[in-house]
């Protein structure tokens, strides 16, 4: 790819996130205990302890999970649980492409923070709506970071490219 290109490419990608940001208020969260930081929408509140156990069932829920008032769209972040050594994140996007088989996943391969990254993108099914996933996958100091954000099929219109822009602007603290 000749250097115009990659400029090209790269000034599209950073439009793309400014007009994403354009029709909502974005905000910049610390979170010290994953030793990293994020750029949410200021529609997504630290999600109660009550409402996390139902939206995530299992015991294995994000570390940290942000969500909107009526739980629709939210934002999950866990990093460090589980070793992922740089070079082997190609091998973990593959077995989640597989374990996702179902869900007709698409995988984009992104740079976080000079991090390679893949952005994992799905529909799943609720009870009573379509569900759009978006899971960003990395990997910091040999260890996994995942960052998910979906919503429900009548708000990915208002925070589909939002959803994006938030995933890449994932930042870890140095």
């Amino acid at each position: 790819m000749t250097l115009l290109r990659k400029v090209l490419a790269a000034s599209f990608a950073m439009l793309v996130a400014i007009s994403a940001h354009a029709g909502m208020n974005m905000e910049r969260k610390d979170i010290p205990e994953l030793k990293l930081s994020i750029e949410i929408p200021q529609t997504l509140t630290p999600m109660s302890d009550e409402m996390a156990k139902i939206k995530y069932p299992s015991e294995n829920r994000p570390q940290v999970i942000y969500g909107d008032e009526r739980g629709k769209a939210s934002l999950g972040i866990t990093a460090g649980r589980h070793a992922l050594p740089a070079d082997k994140l190609d091998v973990a996007k593959d077995a989640t492409l597989k374990m996702l088989n179902n869900f007709q996943p698409q995988a984009e391969s992104v740079t976080v923070d000079g991090h390679k990254a893949w952005l994992i993108t799905f529909r799943s099914q609720a009870p009573d709506t379509e569900i759009l996933n978006m899971l960003l996958m990395t990997s910091e100091n040999e260890k996994a970071v995942q960052a998910s954000f979906n919503m429900t099929k009548d708000l990915v219109a208002q925070y589909q490219d939002v959803a994006k822009a938030t995933l890449l602007s994932l930042t870890f603290d140095k």
